[in-house]
């Protein structure tokens, strides 16, 4: 009776996901740390035109979350842009864009870790042992089921927008619009800045990965999808204006120019903005601890890594051996990398998944014609093309190790993807 009655239960359990649980999963997956993290950065490479950067950005990014929506339409099932690759590409290129998607989240789980415990004023080897720790932590609580649902997402995501709004609102009175504009960047600081601006507007592409959790779906997640970028775009070009005329000092090296900001407006806005990245960063690290061991789980299922990876807790119900795993090895990233050389590798694995999610709708057309997305991107094949040829104009400003952690990365996958593939036909 009991094994019934939790097959019946489970669809129900599945579809808990509303419009807004979607939206608040993308924008917390978008508006994590680089808000509070990078604005000093791209304000060295742009200077007054630096909200500019954001803006371009969100253009080149807007065919991709298009593309993204067009495919989460056309099925139900959870997985995101590994799945839609496996379907238009096949099991290896699946595997590629699987593999890239597991890397992006957990190097991404350990930058914002690694930048959490500089918040709260721990530094050196000190704070790369709690940013471990911390992962370490995460992992064991998911071990066990104890684990953050929609309405934790809906909390943090609130808190941190609540902090962002004030800064805005309290910002605007204390703006010198004079300090916009000025001298124009060079081509290279531009596409600097524009490339700087990827790792804070990334995210948008978590949304579809829930699809076997939503409500409706095939509407819900394409709405989700593209009301998160956008969203956070816009979001991210008024803090970047507000920052630009209200703080003289943003062309300073520092982990928090947001927090200093508002700390040279007055201190209890400080106190609000510190409040609000602590929430930010760790609601960040709490939903990639959830979120980032499904990919290796799934691709377990599909046999294409190592089946124990797919294991469930006999007694947690929880993917355990995958959890671990990613907990061990984002762990093991935090030790050694610091916040800015983590956001690069993720910049690098994540502009993979949006190429060939770009790719796969004309291939998707053509291949599954029976199974009609009910929302269609215009324009043909048009958008689709400029998806992944913007996204591939942001990998000119990769730098060398960037590059060289990407195809570690990439060597090791297909070290493991041999081995499982191989070890299945003995």
């Amino acid at each position: 009776m009991g094994s019934n009655t939790d097959e019946t239960q489970t669809p129900h359990a599945r579809r808990s996901l509303t419009l807004f649980d979607v939206v608040c999963i993308g924008v917390n997956a978008t508006v994590g740390s680089g808000v509070f993290a990078l604005p000093d950065d791209v304000y060295r490479e742009m200077g007054g035109f630096s909200p500019l950067g954001f803006a371009v950005c969100a253009l080149l990014l807007l065919p991709v979350s298009l593309c993204m929506a067009e495919l989460a339409s056309s099925t139900d099932e959870t997985g995101g842009p590994y799945l839609y690759a496996r379907r238009a590409f096949g099991r290896e290129v699946g595997f590629v864009v699987g593999w890239f998607c597991w890397v992006a989240t957990l190097v991404s789980w350990a930058a914002v870790s690694t930048l959490f415990v500089e918040i709260i004023g721990l530094r050196g080897t000190t704070a790369k042992f709690a940013a471990a720790g911390m992962i370490l932590f995460l992992g064991a609580v998911n071990y066990v089921g104890v684990k953050p649902g929609a309405a934790l997402v809906n909390l943090v995501t609130v808190g941190k927008l609540a902090a962002i709004f004030a800064f805005v609102g309290v910002g605007m009175f204390q703006m010198t619009t004079t300090r916009w504009g000025g001298d124009l960047p060079s081509v290279k600081q531009f596409g600097t800045g524009v490339y700087l601006t990827l790792f804070p507007l990334q995210g948008f592409e978590v949304a579809p990965v829930t699809a076997g959790e939503t409500q409706n779906p095939r509407r819900n997640v394409p709405l989700g999808t593209i009301g998160s970028l956008v969203f956070s775009a816009l979001l991210y070009v008024v803090v970047q204006a507000v920052l630009v005329a209200t703080y003289p000092g943003l062309g300073n090296k520092t982990d928090t120019p947001l927090y200093d900001a508002a700390k040279y407006i007055g201190p209890t806005l400080a106190l609000v903005v510190l409040l609000g990245s602590i929430v930010s960063t760790g609601g960040f690290t709490a939903g990639s601890a959830l979120g980032s061991p499904r990919y290796a789980e799934a691709m377990a299922e599909h046999k294409t890594l190592p089946a124990a990876l797919s294991r469930i807790h006999p007694r947690f119900r929880t993917p355990y051996v995958a959890i671990a795993v990613t907990a061990l090895l984002a762990a093991g990233l935090a030790l050694p990398f610091d916040y800015r050389m983590l956001v690069g590798v993720a910049n690098v694995t994540v502009v993979f998944q949006y190429v060939f999610s770009c790719l796969a709708v004309p291939v998707l057309r053509k291949k599954e014609p029976l199974q009609a997305s009910k929302w269609r991107v215009p324009g043909g094949i048009i958008l689709p093309i400029l998806g992944a040829l913007g996204s591939l104009a942001l990998l000119a400003f990769v730098s060398l190790n960037e590059w060289l952690f990407s195809i570690i990365a990439l060597g090791i996958g297909r070290i493991a993807y041999t081995y499982t593939v191989e070890t299945k036909k003995k």
